[in-house]
């Protein structure tokens, strides 16, 4: 050290200052802050500043351990001595401090925490020229593997944030920069530093850090499924608190950079983070809904698989269906909305949400798989929804009939007899206008609906008669089977046509939903008696049928008897005895006597009383009671037929008596 050195500072403090003991060092520092305070009283700031430089560059940047250690435990005695003068040397003291928190030594590193707290301590509000070094020097020392210097920082770090809320001048820019930079990082110790900044500046009324929130949200949202409870906890009382300022201030707040964020979030397999994502758009729709429906086909895709059954009675739900709900309302209550939306997104994540295994993208371009299984609750949030958007834009949906038809048709065998429904209403509502278009919407429906059946034999025989009667209920039952009807006449395998004949028969003449249709076929009958003739609709539809309903002899009977036709039964029955009866055959018999019983064929067995009128019907009822076996049914229509024989007995004694002369004449 040069005699100049020695001029700045006693020889004594110099080998206080580079002295192995700690307790020599400080003892040294204590000089130093004297000699800066007389200087300091002086006012010669020449010379403070070669103390300090000699503090410096002599120790502080030495190679020698304990030269470091006395140089900044005398570099921060400085800066206590100079009180609030510190501010004209903080360029000069702070930036050799920061370089000792990376020094390999954990002792230095930790004088380096004490004495950059000393320096902050005294020199307040002139620190934060350098806010971005100390947060940086910061962010590694609370992860060092050596206690004392992690304590250090942790003390150095209190320190700062209570500097940094009583400043006015705090860069907040600077700020979001920094921990953006860092906020995507694993350690648990830097990821709760990091909470603990953004904790502490949402909670200064001054700062508006909810301006900078897109930017920081999604590495929130990140943290909030660290494996650490508190961590977990402090992030979620961040967000808490970042959403009870947005609720108290929405004017400027960027909800769509945002909503981004929380939709590819709300699909997280941490369920806390799933539902607080959720939380937050179902908030965001609530406060600027109108500016959010662009989002529509994301937000769809996030809520509807939080309606499966795992998640049935959960926060989860519950918040989806909300969501959902809120979401609906606002596209169909806010006018021009769905006028003035292209649907094609909303449509495709909807569609793939009743379909299993399909791919597909939402607004923001991801691309998604929708699950192998689809809950019932899921399927009925879609399909109120596109009947829904169906109602109030019908021909932005039909002209998506080429994409929605395949979908919906593959409901339409769903178990669930709700599912079933919907499907139903939807397909009809699509095929209601009598445009070319939907005439072929609808028949390619049925071609589909046939086609099912066709290959599982299971659906034809279970739910055949529930599915087709439904359809009734919303399509006119003779447009209905008249279209089947055709359908069937191009079908080449004649034996599930002939199956198919039988269930859409028995649907025919016992379903209460189709009397109308009974009542037209029953119209096409000429009465010579009342001076009455068929009607030419009756006719029309009778011929539509029949041409199909041949493929089954027993149907064909039926269908005959129903639209009283009793010649051409008669006819048929006969024609069936010349051929050798199947099971099939016998049995359809069966149930047709069985169903001659019923209600429905009230008119027909009141005709067994006038034979005269009515000769064939007679003759058929007979002729299928010579077809039939010994059996329970064959008791049943020939006690009938023996009713008939006494009826008309004791119809012709009456008449006897009428004509005998009375003996009192």
């Amino acid at each position: 050290m040069s005699n100049a050195d020695n001029a700045i500072l006693p020889v004594t403090v110099v080998r206080g200052l580079n002295d192995r003991v700690y307790e020599k060092r400080k003892m040294a520092a204590l000089e130093v802050e004297r000699i800066v305070r007389e200087l300091v009283a002086k006012n010669d700031i020449k010379q403070v500043r070669k103390v300090i430089d000699m503090l410096v560059n002599n120790f502080v940047l030495s190679q020698n351990p304990n030269a470091k250690k006395g140089g900044l435990i005398g570099v921060a005695a400085a800066a206590i001595a100079l009180g609030k003068d510190i501010g004209l040397f903080v360029s000069e003291i702070v930036p050799p401090v920061l370089k000792s928190f990376v020094d390999v030594d954990c002792r230095v590193r930790y004088f380096g925490c004490e004495s950059m707290y000393n320096i902050a301590k005294v020199g307040r509000a002139s620190m934060l020229l350098f806010f971005k070094e100390i947060f940086d020097g910061v962010s590694k020392l609370i992860c060092d593997p050596d206690t004392h210097v992690k304590n250090g920082a942790e003390l150095l770090d209190r320190l700062v944030k209570d500097i940094v809320t009583e400043s006015n001048i705090f860069d907040v820019d600077l700020f979001v920069s920094l921990v953006r930079e860092r906020i995507y990082t694993n350690n648990d110790n830097v990821r709760q530093y990091l909470v603990s900044w953004i904790q502490l500046l949402c909670s200064v009324p001054d700062i508006d850090l909810v301006s900078h929130l897109p930017m920081l949200l999604d590495g929130l949202f990140i943290i909030l499924g660290d494996q650490k409870d508190e961590i977990r906890a402090m992030t979620q009382q961040v967000l808490n608190d970042f959403l009870m300022e947005i609720n108290r201030k929405s004017v400027g707040t960027n909800f769509k950079a945002m909503i981004v964020v929380l939709l590819g979030h709300s699909k997280s397999a941490n369920s806390s983070t799933q539902l607080i994502a959720l939380i937050w758009i179902l908030r965001f729709l609530e406060l600027d809904g109108a500016n959010l429906t662009f989002y529509s086909a994301g937000i769809l895709n996030a809520v509807l698989p939080c309606l499966s059954d795992q998640h049935s009675k959960t926060d989860i739900f519950e918040t989806a269906v909300r969501t959902k709900d809120k979401l609906l309302s606002l596209l169909t209550e806010t006018p021009g909305t769905l006028e003035n939306m292209d649907i094609t997104d909303m449509l495709s994540v909807l569609l793939a949400h009743v379909v299993p295994s399909t791919v597909y993208k939402d607004s923001t371009g991801r691309e998604y798989t929708s699950p192998s299984q689809i809950s019932v609750t899921t399927k009925i949030a879609v399909l109120q929804w596109v009947r829904t958007l169906h109602s109030h834009v019908p021909n932005k949906i039909n002209s998506q009939h080429q994409d929605i038809f395949p979908a919906v048709i593959r409901t339409v065998s769903d178990p669930c007899d709700g599912v079933v429904v919907l499907s139903i209403q939807l397909l009809a509502a699509m095929c209601m206008q009598n445009s070319d278009q939907d005439k072929t919407n609808f028949e390619n429906f049925l071609r589909s609906l046939i086609a099912k059946f066709k290959d599982d034999e299971k659906l034809l025989d279970r739910r055949c008669s529930f599915i087709i009667q439904t359809l009734c209920t919303h399509v006119d039952s003779e447009k209905v089977f008249c279209t089947l009807a055709r359908l069937l006449v191009e079908e080449t395998d004649i034996v599930f046509t002939a199956l198919l004949v039988q269930y859409l028969n028995w649907i025919l003449l016992t379903s209460p939903n189709l009397a109308p249709l009974r009542d037209t076929l029953k119209s096409q009958r000429n009465n010579p008696k009342l001076g009455k003739k068929g009607s030419t609709d009756g006719r029309a539809v009778f011929s539509t049928l029949y041409t199909t309903w041949c493929h089954d002899p027993v149907s064909t009977i039926a269908l005959c008897m129903i639209a009283h036709s009793y010649q051409h039964a008669s006819d048929v029955i006969h024609a069936l005895g010349e051929y050798e009866m199947t099971e099939m055959t016998l049995s359809g018999l069966d149930k047709l006597v069985q169903l001659l019983e019923s209600p429905v064929f009230s008119a027909l067995r009141l005709e067994l009383v006038q034979p005269d009128t009515n000769p064939e019907l007679f003759r058929s009822l007979a002729g299928i009671l010579m077809l039939l076996p010994q059996s329970e049914a064959f008791t049943l229509l020939r006690n009938r037929l023996e009713c008939v024989g006494v009826v008309r007995a004791a119809e012709r004694t009456s008449q006897a008596s009428r004509c005998v002369p009375s003996s009192d004449k």
